[in-house]
């Protein structure tokens, strides 16, 4: 499959390539504005679909608006029609094509000459929302590209109104939309002629303001945002790809003593927490109970003797994991627990905790397992 890519260096057509250069059975043919438009007349006859998203949407002066935006189009449609070509076209144009500004008059422009040429051929007009993600340029894609290049460089932000609402859409999103149409699929969601990708987010100035700087803040220790919004891990995604990669890396806190080494190495806001320790052969960890913490432990490396005890009634159980096969173990509240290293190398153990370690409320009670007679 021939595809393609009119504004191919812009933020959408990156990282629509990107993708499709991932597929084998995908040929691009990438035109940007430094190109000559013969290269589109040179492969046009050998090419199967469309995306166009050249365009203009900072110029010096309100005529180049038309000229990027509208003429180009029309030279792309007409170059279809002198060659009597029904090739399937994508064209992003903006919300703004609502609006009465030049940006928005010349993208409602473009969309009347893919409309009529969509009279004989099968057309996908997309309304974009504010899109954010990776490789969007500060102080011309977004305000989110602004902001996210700012706050990780420690450079000062502006914002006017933080109620103002902006309507945003995932560059991700789009790409899986655009692909799915090569595949077949049906757009996601129309109004009118024109079609919007799903999902969008409707967030404050403010809440993306206080968001980004809470990324930054945590880039400093092993805490890690709600990964489990679906708005905030595509920002925090957003927010790393502007940080440089000597910013990737810290170094937990680790503690030692006779048994081995003990580190923390995620926290988060809502999931609890993550942890890594070592333990010497015949040491044994654990021998404490919780009424409302959960943790589930994996054995990667080495053998160990797991005992539980219930606090209640004294039932017992004993069992045996080593690393040919990695199980999950989760200790039941009301349980005093104990993992032995029984193996002759360190134990290496992965630990997960449902809530954060609080000093004050430890909800870890020490008492070791009743030994046997």
């Amino acid at each position: 499959m021939k595809i393609l890519i009119t504004g191919s260096n812009g933020f959408i057509g990156k990282n629509l390539a990107a993708h499709l250069k991932e597929k084998e059975d995908i040929e691009l043919v990438l035109y940007d504005r430094e190109d000559n438009f013969s290269k589109i007349e040179e492969n046009i006859l050998s090419t199967d679909f469309i995306f166009h998203f050249a365009g203009i949407n900072r110029p010096e002066s309100p005529e180049e608006f038309y000229a990027g935006n509208t003429d180009f189009t029309k030279a792309l449609i007409q170059l279809l029609g002198d060659k009597a070509l029904k090739i399937p076209i994508v064209l992003t144009s903006s919300i703004q094509a609502k609006l009465d500004n030049d940006y928005g008059k010349s993208k409602k422009l473009a969309e009347e000459v893919v409309l009529e040429y969509g009279k004989s051929a099968p057309v996908y007009i997309y309304r974009l929302h504010n899109v954010f993600g990776k490789w969007g340029r500060p102080n011309y894609n977004s305000a989110v590209a602004t902001f996210c290049y700012n706050i990780s460089h420690d450079l000062d932000i502006k914002v006017n109104d933080e109620s103002t609402v902006l309507e945003l859409v995932y560059i991700d999103d789009i790409v899986y939309e655009f692909i799915g149409l090569l595949d077949g699929n049906q757009p996601s969601e129309k109004e009118d002629y024109y079609y919007h990708v799903s999902p969008h987010y409707q967030k404050t100035l403010g809440e993306i303001v206080t968001l980004l700087y809470s990324f930054k803040e945590s880039m400093k220790s092993i805490y890690v945002p709600a990964t489990g919004h679906d708005f905030e891990k595509k920002l925090y995604a957003t927010f790393i790809s502007y940080l440089s990669p000597d910013e990737m890396i810290v170094s937990p806190e680790s503690h030692t003593d006779v048994r081995g080494t003990f580190t923390e190495l995620v926290r988060t806001f809502d999931s609890g927490q993550f942890a890594v320790s070592t333990t010497k052969p015949g040491y044994v960890r654990g021998n404490h109970y919780h009424h409302t913490k959960l943790e589930r432990f994996m054995v990667v490396k080495g053998k160990a003797m797991v005992e539980f005890e219930s606090i209640l009634d004294g039932v017992r159980k004993q069992f045996f994991v080593d690393d040919s096969e990695i199980k999950i173990i989760t200790m039941p509240v009301g349980y005093i627990h104990s993992i032995k290293n029984i193996g002759d190398e360190d134990m290496i153990l992965l630990i997960w905790g449902s809530e954060l370690f609080n000093p004050k409320r430890p909800d870890t009670i020490f008492k070791e397992i009743t030994k046997n007679d």
